[in-house]
């Protein structure tokens, strides 16, 4: 019975997330993602072998971060920014993965950081496997974005210990119609 109740409390709470976020893009328009997208970006059970920091719910950021395409990034033109979570597990051992949401024309910059020190540092790996300044409208389907997963490697985190992330947006293609926006879903703890 106590297994039924956690699976129906887990489907309201991901009812509710899904509801309260909404769509957006760097081209102003709204743009669904796959099932198994959103199911990540809604997961906030807390095991004691996983936890799930999602990017909209559980960091406070700096000004200028936005809904864009159902991941969190930063808004046209607002230039860098930052986000912080106090861990809500129990101390240990955990490796850190990030849930990057790429995009086709920009590498954007980014670092993941336990109290302030930067634990994994870089850009962003392009959707589509390169730099293409130039995609075919509809651009969603012909280079959409790609959530990928980015290893932070293990560390040793305690519980209260401030969980930050840095992202800045790029216009690589030298004109103003569009650019990266270090768009993310959260980040994932395996405890080890």
């Amino acid at each position: 019975m106590n297994n039924n109740k956690s699976v129906i409390v887990g489907v309201l709470m991901a009812s509710i997330v899904v509801s309260s976020c909404g769509g957006g893009s760097s081209s102003g328009g709204t743009a669904g993602d796959s099932a198994e997208v959103e199911a990540e970006n809604t997961t906030e059970v807390i095991t004691a072998s996983e936890i799930f920091l999602n990017a909209f719910n559980d960091f406070s950021c700096s000004p200028g971060w936005t809904n864009r395409n159902s991941g969190l990034g930063r808004a046209a033109y607002s230039g860098s920014g930052t986000c912080k979570a106090s861990f809500p597990g129990e101390s240990g051992a955990y490796s850190v993965f990030l849930l990057a949401q790429t995009e086709f024309d920009g590498s954007s910059p980014y670092a993941v950081s336990i109290n302030g020190n930067n634990i994994k540092e870089g850009r962003y790996p392009y959707s589509t496997g390169s730099l293409k300044c130039d995609c075919p409208e509809p651009w969603r389907e012909h280079c959409p974005d790609r959530v990928v997963t980015i290893s932070a490697g293990t560390h040793e985190i305690n519980n209260g210990d401030s969980i930050g992330f840095f992202g800045d947006d790029v216009y690589p293609c030298g004109d103003d119609s569009h650019g990266s926006y270090a768009k993310w879903r959260g980040m994932r703890f395996v405890k080890q």
